[in-house]
């Protein structure tokens, strides 16, 4: 009897931090004030393109690409420009969002996911495609490229992997 007791309580204690958790979420990024809702400024838009030609171009003298190869960097090139998707599925404005039922909100979720996953095929083709034309010793550079991407982007540059096979280092 202790037992289901215990097994309920942490149950229920683990269902009240997720419903708190997802009605932060809700409240956090909904509104039209929210993270989610501000556009990039012209300026920032010219810095990112800017910091992206920067890292191509370091790519680019890295891989030592040869004349045989500049078409396949260009094609990659065009294939990985992120593109803000158009078909993408809007978010409602706070007060249809708070009006949704849980299912519906976690529809919306899943349809968004659904583009992402999308993307990221895309992405995914692109690399391999690219991958493919490189030289042994240029597919080891683009990766090493790609490690420091991923752990940059993930948190590897706030003192190392989370996790990760090289935690045990």
């Amino acid at each position: 009897m202790f037992k289901l007791r215990k097994q309920l309580l942490i149950g229920m204690t683990a269902l009240s931090f997720a419903a708190m958790g997802m009605t932060a979420h809700a409240q956090a990024d909904s509104g039209p004030d929210g993270p989610a809702r501000h556009a990039p400024t012209p300026e920032q838009k010219a810095k990112f393109a800017e910091k992206m030609a920067k890292r191509q171009a370091k790519l680019h003298d890295d891989l030592k690409i040869t004349s045989a190869q500049e078409t396949a960097w260009q094609t990659f090139i065009g294939k990985i420009k992120p593109v803000r998707p158009t078909d993408m599925p809007q978010r409602p404005n706070k007060e249809e969002w708070a009006k949704q039922t849980a299912p519906e909100r976690l529809d919306h979720r899943m349809e968004f996911l659904k583009h992402a996953e999308t993307r990221l095929a895309e992405r995914t083709a692109a690399v391999k495609e690219f991958y493919a034309v490189l030289t042994p010793v240029q597919q080891k550079v683009f990766d090493d490229h790609f490690r420091q991407m991923e752990q940059h982007r993930f948190g590897g540059h706030r003192g190392g992997h989370r996790g990760g096979p090289d935690t045990a280092k």
